[in-house]
């Protein structure tokens, strides 16, 4: 079985769900709980993008602009209305900002922003 086709399995049964937001998590549970032994293989879901908004959400994270709370990056989401974005800005206080920019781009915006403060 492929990479992909594991993750969206791992998503589908604990993300879509509502067991956890958390990709790495939903994967993590999928390969202990449910996964055959064909699909128990190392999978590093790691990449540069994520690492690099990681260390960029560190030192520069966007603030709710209604609250000032921190704001938690989701990638592929929709809204209400089913349309599908790359990414959304998620606040504690319920706000949600969708956005059509990509994890990539979000990383460069932030890198620059970060620059621009220094």
């Amino acid at each position: 079985m492929e990479r992909e086709q594991i993750i969206r399995l791992a998503r589908a049964k604990y993300v879509a769900t509502g067991i956890t937001n958390n990709i790495t998590e939903a994967l993590a549970m999928y390969l202990n709980n449910d996964a055959t032994e064909d699909e128990k293989i190392p999978l590093f879901i790691s990449s540069p993008e994520i690492y690099g908004i990681k260390e960029a959400l560190k030192k520069n994270r966007p603030k709710c602009e209604e609250c000032n709370s921190d704001l938690q990056m989701k990638e592929n989401t929709r809204d209400f209305t089913g349309k599908k974005y790359a990414t959304a800005w998620i606040c504690k206080c319920g706000r949600i900002e969708y956005s059509d920019k990509t994890v990539k781009e979000w990383l460069e915006i932030l890198r620059e922003n970060r620059q621009q403060n220094i």
